[in-house]
């Protein structure tokens, strides 16, 4: 029993790095209640153990020794021992994860695929810690097995009496772009190309404003990576969803111009009060400025912060000219 306790306080403390005199002290207290319970233990006198023979010895208010209290006492310390020291790692191991990973919270972390839960994938973040993947944190092309590597954000690190897991992590939030963008560009961790706004349906599209005070670095050409490498590199991380990266700009027409493209504008009028620009394209410009299921002016508007509308030429001089009646 006495070996079992080292060799068990040794273990935890090599392999969890839980401190073995944190360990002891909250076997200490364990035994002492059950010893007060089981066998009537007086108040006087309280339970040290030697963490390097494993002794337990029962000391009075003096600091004498004495004699242990007529019991099974070794059967019980050592199932005491047990629950108390499972109970105890598991409340340290959840500690040392929060205090590891809370400095980590809104950045990009590595794992590996370990089970599924429903249609929640648990992942494995090196030797101590298990995050949770959400379904509705998931793309919609994520496609993953078990032992699959798989890179995600780490949304949110959770206080150790708050669920199950921990870490809970996103492949969906706009950030997690944001941040794939500063680790695969040097020149936007550095500061020399700076992303002003970012808008993304995930697994669709993403629009990405960038801007440099540089006048030499052309911050659009700077993202998008000799033959577009930096930001294939990108769409594969992303399983497919486009990336987009525009100028931007702080006039806010010129902003919302480039904000629509690859739809090329006319005119575009602003009403600063309501915050709404209403933009003119050309007839066989709509279905672009528009887009499939009108992602592309739902983006731009979340890009520009501006509610914006789009009208065909012909379409607006219809409604103007009915307006003037």
């Amino acid at each position: 029993m006495k070996k079992e306790i080292v060799a068990l306080l040794e273990y935890w403390e090599k392999e969890k790095g839980i401190e073995k005199s944190y360990l002891i002290e909250s076997l200490e207290d364990g035994l002492l209640t059950v010893y007060r319970k089981k066998a009537g233990l007086p108040e006087d006198i309280r339970i040290k153990i030697d963490c390097e023979s494993g002794d337990i010895k029962f000391i009075n208010e003096k600091g004498e020794e004495v004699p242990p209290p007529n019991f099974p006492w070794a059967r019980i310390a050592a199932q005491t021992a047990r629950q108390v020291l499972l109970q105890k790692i598991r409340e340290a191991e959840k500690n040392t994860i929060y205090k590891e990973f809370k400095k980590l919270e809104g950045e990009i972390i590595s794992g590996i695929v370990e089970r599924f839960e429903n249609e929640n994938i648990v992942v494995t973040i090196g030797k101590k810690a298990e995050g949770l993947l959400p379904h509705h944190h998931r793309l919609a092309n994520d496609h993953f097995r078990i032992g699959d590597g798989i890179k995600c954000y780490l949304l949110e690190v959770r206080p150790p009496s708050k669920g199950n897991y921990q870490l809970i992590l996103s492949r969906t939030h706009p950030d997690f772009v944001r941040k794939l963008l500063e680790n695969e560009i040097p020149e936007i961790k550095e500061k020399i190309v700076e992303i002003k706004a970012l808008a993304r349906f995930p697994g669709d599209l993403t629009k990405v404003a960038v801007y440099s005070n540089n006048e030499k670095v052309d911050p659009v050409g700077t993202c998008i990576g000799d033959k577009a490498a930096r930001i294939k590199n990108i769409v594969k991380e992303l399983k497919g969803e486009k990336i987009e990266v525009i100028p931007w700009d702080e006039n806010i027409v010129n902003f919302i111009k480039n904000s629509l493209a690859p739809a090329k504008t006319k005119e575009v009028y602003i009403n600063e009060e309501k915050k709404e620009a209403i933009v003119i394209v050309d007839d066989d410009q709509l279905f672009l400025a528009i887009g499939k299921k009108g992602q592309n002016v739902r983006l731009a508007s979340k890009l520009t912060g501006w509610n914006i509308k789009v009208f065909k030429t012909s379409e607006y001089k219809k409604e103007t000219a009915e307006n003037l009646k």
